[in-house]
């Protein structure tokens, strides 16, 4: 977690405040000496903002080019109530008294002329720096009246090789001081390396997305047991822990990764980690709730542990079903019981991987091997789907079967069990018809010259042989697939929505009628695409099942749903710019979705005072936000694809960057909105995208009174792809603000 260098103790850096103002913000000179350490790396901070964006990126620690840099933010008027000491062998070699560290207070700039370009870009670079990135000056005036400010403390390191280094922190509680943290440090062999927890724990948001990626949300290190929280407490929601077994684990601490911020934003998730240490050796059995207990809905998250501890908690071994772990999958012929050879050009084996609990985040990944084995990132365990399956010209191998053979705490075997069905393509040529059966009818008069592109397209019996028995079946084969003809959708849908069968054993109609003929029972549970729909007929949907097309109903005789869709729209937030204080009361009107969740809360409504820079306060709880935030479930609405924009993910910032502030987004707006976007769509080969317009608002209608002069609501929906696709650029309409402004953006990802 942390970068790992060689390092020599010696004195830190002398205490220097900064001043409670500056002429004027200018580019620091990052070459600074010290008369001991001599010239320091680049990135030792050397002021607030400097140790803010180091905290933010490396946390309380770091190791690298030779030093041990640790930092820690303080309230300023509680300075002497921090204190730290160190201890080891390295106390032997400089003594303690020598070391002292560096405390930066928040240097407060002058206001720039805003006829002086140059002293502007200063001020507006330093306020990004700080994260203040609406660049309003009243933050400086507000702060420095403020008691609760803030600073930082830094201290600087050496290990010498064959030594080691503790540095203990301490804080005064109730009049005492009191030992905080302890962080220790060795050098072996000429390279410095964190011996502590925080070698691997995360303490700040860029280590806490590395750790969430590598790790599920259970992780036993070290002998300790972390859990992952991401719990968004402004919408009530808490986290419940209950223990049941003999053995035992204690939390330790709660370690916050959610970086320091001056301003605050609200409305978001809490990101941290949980550390517990086992105190009872035994079985313990852990289950972590994160719902709304005052609420009749459905916890959003179970997350089970299963922990053996043994030798009076000198190790515990982890149990969980969600573990990670190394698994083998072996291919197995469900007819003939022999492994599967997956080395044949002409056929591809695909396993896609996904979490139960974001089913749209799927893995691809190509079967090489037979037994094949799955690395510890994308582990085998019930909290994940899987689905393999090979298609070929002489058929398909799918309705996979899994049965576990072998499992413990690292390792799991699973046998698939794969159904192979024959496509009857005799000939090769792409498609089944009476040219194959013809083609097998020559073969058996024993017709000269007949040749079969590959024979297993045509062994329906699968017997490894071809007679009569194949030719029958073969005709049984044709007559299903075309007299049992489905009736074709007025528009074919490419990127249609994933949803689930929410119905007991749901018909498939050859045709949107229910006294056409059913070809299938679907059984509750099911996971299929939309495939095509017929226009102003939102009852029926056209879908495919187990390679047969045909036609659902989407209610029941009752009118309850038989379908849930698999899509939401994400975090459409609103901003309101009124030209004076106003009073706002603002509805959503979702016809083709279900409200899902909202901040601050939705009561019919929010009812609101708006003010000019867009701060807004709820008058339900008296509490102030930035903007509205909502977002849907069971989305049924049909993006239109038809006209958009195909982005390399590595492109994706600066073309939504040239696209939103064409549109009539601020600054402020659209580094909102690429923050949350951004990590979903940048690491994907390509994206389609298409901004929404009439599709969007005429489902999810914005009334807001008093009316406003001017609304700009931007949507985008867009879809993962691995190869480029052509599609009509989108021409896109720019906004002009006036009078009382509201601007919205949201989107959604379909696979």
């Amino acid at each position: 977690m942390k970068n790992r260098m060689i390092a020599f103790l010696t004195t830190a850096m002398m205490t220097l405040s900064s001043a409670a103002a500056i002429p004027s913000v200018q580019a620091a000179d990052k070459t600074v000496t010290d008369p001991i350490i001599e010239e320091l790396p680049d990135w030792v901070p050397q002021d607030f903002a400097d140790a803010m964006q180091f905290y933010n990126n490396h946390g309380k620690t770091y190791v690298s080019d030779e030093f041990v840099c640790l930092v820690r933010p303080m309230l300023q008027y509680r300075e002497s109530d921090y204190s730290y000491s160190i201890d080891g062998s390295m106390t032997l070699k400089r003594t303690p008294a020598e070391i002292k560290t560096k405390i930066y207070e928040l240097d407060i700039p002058e206001k720039p002329d805003p006829s002086d370009k140059k002293a502007v870009k200063a001020y507006e670079d330093y306020c990004d720096k700080l994260g203040l990135y609406s660049h309003d000056y009243s933050f400086f005036e507000s702060y420095a009246g403020c008691k609760t400010q803030y600073a930082f403390e830094v201290e600087l390191f050496r290990v010498v090789q064959g030594y080691n280094l503790t540095v203990i922190w301490s804080e005064k509680k109730d009049g005492d001081f009191s030992v905080s943290e302890t962080f220790g440090f060795t050098n072996d062999d000429g390279n410095t390396v964190e011996t502590d927890y925080y070698s691997w724990l995360p303490d700040c948001p860029s280590e806490y997305d590395t750790y969430s990626e590598e790790n599920n949300r259970i992780l036993v290190q070290d002998n300790y047991v972390a859990y992952r929280s991401d719990v968004n407490y402004s919408t009530g929601a808490t986290l419940k822990t209950e223990q049941s077994g003999d053995g035992k684990i204690e939390q330790v601490l709660e370690c916050d990764c959610n970086g320091f911020e001056l301003i605050p934003r609200d409305g978001s998730a809490s990101h941290s980690v949980i550390l517990y240490k086992p105190t009872a050796n035994g079985t313990a059995e852990v289950k972590w709730t994160v719902g709304r207990e005052w609420s009749e809905e459905q916890p959003y998250l179970v997350t089970e542990g299963k922990f053996e501890i043994f030798d009076n908690c000198s190790i515990i071994i982890d149990r969980s079903p969600g573990r990670k772990m190394t698994t083998v999958f072996t291919l197995v012929d469900a007819d003939t019981g022999e492994q599967i050879d997956v080395t044949d050009k002409n056929k591809k084996f695909i396993l896609e991987v996904y979490p139960y609990e974001d089913a749209d985040k799927v893995e691809t990944l190509e079967i090489t091997s037979n037994p094949y084995t799955l690395g510890p990132v994308d582990n085998y365990d019930p909290y994940f789907g899987y689905s393999i399956q090979m298609e070929s010209a002489a058929g398909i191998y799918e309705s996979c079967s899994y049965e576990t053979t072998y499992s413990d705490s690292k390792h799991t075997e699973e046998t698939v069990y794969m159904q192979w069905t024959p496509s009857g393509d005799a000939n090769g040529d792409g498609s089944f018809s009476t040219s194959d059966l013809v083609l097998m009818k020559k073969w058996l008069l024993g017709v000269k010259g007949v040749k079969f592109a590959d024979w297993n397209s045509a062994d329906l019996c699968r017997d490894n042989k071809l007679n009569a028995a194949d030719f029958c079946m073969m005709r049984k084969k044709y007559i299903k697939e075309n007299i049992l003809k489905y009736v074709e959708p007025e528009v074919k849908v490419e990127y249609g929505t994933l949803f689930r069968i929410i119905a007991d054993d749901l018909k498939l109609y050859l045709a949107p009628d229910e006294s056409s003929r059913a070809v299938a029972s679907i059984p509750r549970g099911e996971r299929l695409w939309e495939k095509g729909y017929n226009k102003g007929d939102n009852d029926w949907m056209f879908t495919e099942y187990n390679g047969q097309y045909g036609w659902i109903k989407t209610e029941d005789e009752n009118g309850e749903p038989t379908v849930n869709y698999e899509v939401a729209a994400a975090k459409p937030v609103i901003y309101l710019y009124p030209e004076k204080e106003t009073d706002v009361h603002v509805e959503l009107e979702l016809t083709e979705a279900d409200l899902s969740t909202t901040y601050p809360k939705y009561d019919n409504g929010w009812d609101l005072t708006a003010y000019p820079d867009g701060t807004l306060l709820n008058k339900a709880d008296g509490t102030h936000h930035r903007y509205l935030f909502w977002d849907a479930d069971n989305c049924r609405t049909r993006f239109d694809y038809s006209k958009g924009f195909c982005v390399a993910g590595e492109d994706t910032e600066s073309f939504l960057k040239e696209k939103l502030t064409y549109m009539g987004l601020t600054e402020e707006e659209m580094n909102e909105f690429i923050v949350y976007w951004l990590p979903r769509m940048e690491h994907n080969t390509y994206n389609l995208i298409s901004f929404q317009g009439n599709t969007y608002t005429d489902t999810a209608k914005l009334n807001i009174t008093p009316t406003p002069d001017s609304i700009c609501r931007i949507f985008m929906a867009y879809v993962p792809l691995e190869k480029p696709v052509d599609v009509e650029p989108q021409q896109l309409d720019t906004f002009e603000r006036k009078g009382f402004t509201v601007v919205e953006w949201g989107g959604n990802e379909v696979r």
